[in-house]
């Protein structure tokens, strides 16, 4: 009988809990709030436990009751995964049956603790009848202290309300109270660390030239004994699966000591960087023969999977330096451009001050004229001061105001200086010390530019390409010309004093990708809906926070301008976002980059938003020959009727005073 007890107990426990699972993780979405017993609240990914949770409450104004509830994580988080942005759909069943009009129904409180870090947030009740009372569609996550959640952290949801009145309350569960997190990215370190044991103390012995699966895992030492034969050239070509930027232990130097107890030198390194992972190649030639330990050595908070190889090669077996290595990191232009509907269209070239030159000579004739007495204040208010204004305007101001506007205004940058402003910032974030949620935020911002920063740049434009719609695309000088390569490697050189070198691996592999991908959205912004009066443009506008591009382990484009909707921005993303990105960098005699993409197909000028962030150098006037043209019309019709009516007096003058004048 006690056995048959057993038996149905640890049915109805099977029955009552939610199958295992890794707590946050991909494909997982749901979490359903939970209550077993009283005491016993859980977070789980199916509904389970109690229907419903009830009380009563016996509070006044004067001494209001909290009712609190602690959902915990179940089962505990045992995966590494990255948090997103925001929660979505959050819907708390929350009632009070006694006030059917819920004037007198409390607010809800809500703390996630996730990790280290914690959001709170506040539910009214909703107006109305719907149920449940207390929703929200999207609750952003406070991430300043990490996206990353590891094995065995804590999470738990807060759920507070208080009653400043007696009531009866209502907290309906079992699929009735949820919320939404979709993790993107999540990863079992301990199923990854495959290589283990393999310390410094107990390296793992293996066959150089074969794959060897491994994670490094936090601060751990991975390292392989193996036996060196005879060579020319030895390789160790390491591929590292896409993690979070955060995460990654891609930079790792590895370290190879041979049999005599000493270090190798340090080798030749190729890094290929795409969307399914980075490939290093080291290589070091005619090594000592004999057993070598590997080593590779990860950081602490980190983690990425790998698989490495060893190959032995003698010259005659193919290209084993850097002469195949083809070095295109000029910028491949036109990822976000669309093929014109007709012909291109120069642009004139920007206002000289040195057509004010005209202006003020005439404007010195008309003052001169002004100077002089006047016959008829009709013709001095009616023509020579209305032509003086005009001439002013459109001779003289126009021409100086037009001028100011093409040149480079305080603040603001041109191209070249957009670019280097951009290595500086990338340089910065991507120091190994560092927090990896900044160096997410700032590589992932468009130009860099966080929300409710200003990009503010100056643009010479070669042509205008119109498009089918009507509006024209503007294609700037010198984009086609931009050598990436050179530009990364100068900022390197730039850099004084000792710099580690993952630091500056990590920061060419990280510019090459992120100077392409500005590059691609600037091409994308120069579009204007009427042809520019000039070749020189301004491109002004605040960015604000939008919802990143990409993938998580390599986000993009996550700040937009101000005048663009976050609908027609998300459509700009995913029309222009590459197929494929390669960076590839060559740590050779000679530092090597290539930079390539395959671009997104079918990009059209629907997917090309308008904003407001253009504007073009040029008159302020419509018309400003006209306006001056006109100017000096009325100047020289006054002019020529008051030397008519000088002369005119001047005739009666003599007349009068002749000796035969006669006033009979």
């Amino acid at each position: 009988m006690r056995q048959l007890a057993l038996l149905i107990a640890v049915m109805l426990a099977v029955l009552v809990l939610p199958p295992a699972s890794a707590g946050f993780e991909v494909g997982e979405d749901l979490q359903h709030l939970s209550c077993l017993a009283e005491g016993d609240c859980r977070l789980t990914t199916v509904p389970s436990g109690e229907d419903t949770v009830s009380g009563q409450g016996q509070g006044t104004p004067f001494a209001p009751e909290r009712v609190l509830f602690e959902f915990e994580l179940y089962p505990e988080q045992d995966e590494l995964a990255l948090l997103p942005e925001r929660l979505t759909d959050v819907n708390i069943d929350l009632r009070f049956d006694d006030d059917p009009t819920r004037l007198t129904w409390p607010d809800v409180s809500l703390t996630l603790v996730h990790g280290s870090g914690s959001t709170s947030w506040t539910i009214p009740a909703g107006e109305g009848s719907d149920l449940p009372a207390y929703t929200v569609d999207e609750v952003d996550l406070d991430l300043d202290e990490g996206r990353v959640i590891w094995p065995g952290e804590g999470a738990r949801l807060l759920l507070s309300f208080s009653l400043d009145r007696p009531a009866t309350w209502t907290l309906h569960l079992y699929g009735d109270s949820t919320f939404e997190m979709e993790i993107e990215w999540s990863a079992d370190p301990e199923a990854a660390d495959v290589d283990e044991p393999s310390s410094r103390s107990s390296p793992s012995t293996v066959e150089f030239e074969s794959a060897h699966d491994g994670a490094l895992v936090g601060g751990e030492a991975d390292c392989f004994e193996f036996n060196i034969e005879t060579h020319e050239v030895l390789r160790v070509l390491i591929t590292w699966d896409p993690v979070p930027l955060e995460l990654q232990q891609q930079s790792a130097q590895p370290e190879l000591r041979l049999s005599t107890g000493l270090l190798a030198p340090t080798p030749q390194v190729e890094v290929v960087a795409d969307d399914d992972g980075t490939l290093t190649r080291y290589r070091w030639r005619a090594l000592q023969e004999g057993q070598a330990t590997l080593c590779l050595e990860g950081q602490s908070d980190r983690f990425q999977p790998y698989v490495w190889a060893g190959l032995l090669s003698f010259e005659g077996m193919g290209p084993v330096d850097p002469s195949g290595f083809t070095g295109e990191g000029l910028y491949p232009s036109g990822g976000g451009q669309v093929d014109g509907s007709a012909a291109v269209e120069s642009l004139p070239n920007p206002p000289s001050g040195l057509r004010a030159f005209p202006g003020l000579l005439l404007l010195c004739v008309g003052l001169l004229e002004f100077t002089r007495r006047t016959t008829s204040w009709t013709l001095r208010w009616g023509l020579t001061v209305p032509g003086l204004i005009l001439l002013l305007l459109g001779g003289v101001f126009n021409p100086l105001i037009s001028a100011s506007t093409a040149v480079q205004q305080e603040g603001e940058l041109d191209l070249d200086g957009l670019i280097e402003e951009r290595l500086a910032q990338l340089w910065d974030v991507a120091h190994p010390g560092v927090p990896e949620s900044t160096l997410v935020t700032h590589s992932g911002a468009t130009f860099g530019r966080l929300d409710g920063e200003e990009i503010h740049v100056r643009l010479e434009i070669e042509y205008a390409t119109p498009l089918d719609d009507g509006r024209y695309q503007l294609h700037p000088i010198g984009l086609d010309e931009v050598r990436l390569d050179e530009l990364i490697f100068a900022h390197v050189a730039k850099e004084s004093g000792a710099t580690q070198a993952d630091h500056v691996q990590r920061f060419v592999l990280l510019a090459g990708r992120s100077l392409l991908l500005d590059l691609i959205v600037l091409e994308a912004l120069l579009v204007v809906d009427e042809l520019p009066s000039s070749s020189v443009v301004h491109l002004r506008t605040p960015m604000v926070d939008t919802a990143a591009s990409g993938s998580v382990t390599a986000p993009a484009w996550g700040t937009r301008p101000a005048s663009i909707e976050s609908g027609a921005w998300s459509m700009l993303q995913d029309a222009l976002l590459p197929q494929r990105i390669a960076v590839s960098l060559c740590d050779c005699d000679l530092d090597l980059l290539d930079v390539r993409f395959v671009a997104a197909s079918g990009l059209q000028s629907s997917d090309l938003p308008r904003h407001d962030g253009l504007t073009s150098a040029g008159s302020f006037l419509a018309s400003p020959g006209l306006t001056a043209s006109l100017g000096v019309l009325l100047l020289g019709l006054g002019a020529g009727l008051e030397q008519r009516r000088r002369t005119e007096a001047h005739r009666l003058a003599e007349q009068m005073l002749r000796p035969d004048h006669s006033w009979d």
